[in-house]
């Protein structure tokens, strides 16, 4: 996994979230669901596949799994998989913080 640095903008929005909090960002014309949990900084593609609703609109449990605002379809953030028995899989990110930068994770396949 190759590591960007996020602008000082997003950084700080990110250091800001509480645990389970949900916020959307930018990256690379990317529109990505952030949210802190007691192990990690995790986003997710921020639209649900089902039917388009944003998930930062949505809820997180302590286990990070995220519920879509509009029919409650549920995915884990941490790895961007349905949790619900479907086959749904969509983008996932990771994030670190590193000599006070905040870095997202970038897969090179």
């Amino acid at each position: 996994m190759n590591w960007k640095p996020l602008s000082s903008e997003l950084a700080g929005k990110i250091k800001q979230l509480q645990l389970q909090q949900l916020i959307k960002i930018e990256v690379d014309a990317k529109l990505i669901c952030v949210t802190k949990l007691e192990d990690g900084i995790f986003g997710i593609h921020n639209v649900c596949p089902h039917a388009g609703a944003q998930f930062h609109h949505g809820h997180c449990n302590r286990k990070g799994v995220i519920g879509c605002p509009l029919h409650g379809y549920k995915f884990d953030i941490k790895t961007g998989r349905s949790t619900d028995g479907n086959n749904y899989k969509i983008a996932n990110y990771h994030f670190k913080i590193e000599d006070d930068k905040v870095l997202i994770g970038v897969r090179s396949y």
